[in-house]
């Protein structure tokens, strides 16, 4: 797969979350981003250098639409950063030449990963908005909200897309 099929995929899913998904009520607490699904589909031969240009130029995409002076592009690159270690954590299954994805995963081999990689993502992304640890209880629960309902759509995206799954 190609970058610009990875970045396109990545526009696509930030169109969609803000034609359907930014304005729903759920956002007062949290906000599900499914773009995260682009870092879903890098394959894992993927260059270092590749995966964070891809990073930075979808976190500067979210920055600029929501006028978050940053927090986007710091919470994906952070995010491409912890992915390899989670992914050689919980299953060491990266080889050089593997053209394997994280959305061709099982949904019991997803789920853990994609759940950890959601956290990390919306941990970094909600404390770098907030500026720190400051209401904490706030913030947790931002963070849990938004965690859960990423995780639950793209789990629908999972299964939806993944070959695994298609009839």
């Amino acid at each position: 797969m190609n970058v610009l099929r990875i970045i396109g995929i990545a526009i696509v899913t930030i169109g969609i979350q803000w034609l359907l998904i930014q304005d729903l009520p759920l956002t007062e607490f949290g906000n599900p981003y499914i773009y995260l699904w682009a870092f879903f589909i890098i394959p894992f031969r993927t260059s270092k250098a590749t995966t964070y240009i891809i990073a930075f130029v979808i976190g500067s995409i979210l920055d600029s639409l929501e006028q978050s002076g940053g927090s986007h592009t710091i919470a994906c690159l952070l995010t491409v950063a912890a992915k390899p270690s989670v992914e050689n954590f919980l299953y060491g299954f990266k080889e050089e030449n593997s053209t394997d994805t994280l959305s061709s995963l099982t949904l019991a081999k997803f789920l853990p990963v994609a759940s950890i990689i959601v956290l990390v993502h919306h941990g970094v992304l909600f404390s770098v908005e907030n500026s720190g640890f400051s209401q904490f209880s706030a913030l947790g629960l931002r963070i849990l909200v938004s965690t859960l309902s990423t995780v639950g759509l793209l789990t629908i995206i999972h299964l939806l897309l993944s070959k695994r799954y298609a009839a």
